[in-house]
């Protein structure tokens, strides 16, 4: 079997190749950085998770949302098709990448959801704070960078755990020094630093 020869360091597979997009959002992956949960529905607030791709805003949203549930709207890459898109309402909505949409859109969904009192939660590579302000909404911000070793060690004990032939049995783990290796030329992405763990526990086993 292809998988073979990670049983050798007792585990299934290799736990850091993410066959999809959902599977990197299962809850048992997530791994708390200390945020704050949003307001409850109904409080006329913008919650913004601020940061550059790979540092975990769509993971902390879907955390959220299973939490509280709500419609959730993603943001393509391609520009909206129809400059009067109209972002789903109601008392919580979960977003992602909300910096992609046209400011007119986005300003709208603002204003509509302040009047309708709805708690917006969403994931932005930019500050949106003044718009969503203007448009009537409070503003609660998260900044999320770089991880450090503590939480890059916890990461990777959760999908090494999770991948475990046998929880209470011997598994495979990296040195503190492989780990400190993985977070400097990772910069501290997580999704790069995931990556770089896949190449590194493969070649463990090669």
């Amino acid at each position: 079997m292809i998988f073979d020869r990670y049983e050798h360091v007792g585990l299934r597979h290799n736990p850091f190749a993410v066959v999809d997009h959902q599977s990197e959002l299962a809850e048992d992956l997530f791994v708390d950085r200390g945020l704050a949960p949003p307001p409850p529905p109904g409080s006329s607030t913008l919650v913004q998770l601020i940061g550059a791709k790979g540092m975990g805003k769509t993971t902390h949203v879907h955390h959220w949302r299973r939490a509280a549930p709500g419609p959730y709207h993603y943001v393509p890459f391609e520009p909206y098709r129809q400059r009067w898109s109209r972002p789903p309402i109601g008392p919580i909505v979960y977003a992602d990448e909300i910096d992609r949409m046209p400011h007119l859109v986005r300003s709208n969904w603002f204003r509509r959801a302040a009047a309708a009192r709805s708690t917006l939660v969403a994931g932005t590579h930019v500050d949106l704070e003044l718009q969503a302000q203007r448009s009537g909404l409070a503003v609660v911000a998260h900044h999320l960078g770089p991880v450090d070793h503590e939480t890059l060690a916890v990461m990777v004990d959760r999908r090494l755990c999770l991948a475990a032939l046998s929880p209470n049995g011997d598994r495979f783990a990296f040195s503190a020094v492989e780990l400190e290796q993985v977070l400097a030329r990772s910069r501290g992405v997580l999704r790069i630093a995931e990556g770089l763990c896949h190449e590194l526990l493969a070649e463990h086993v090669r």
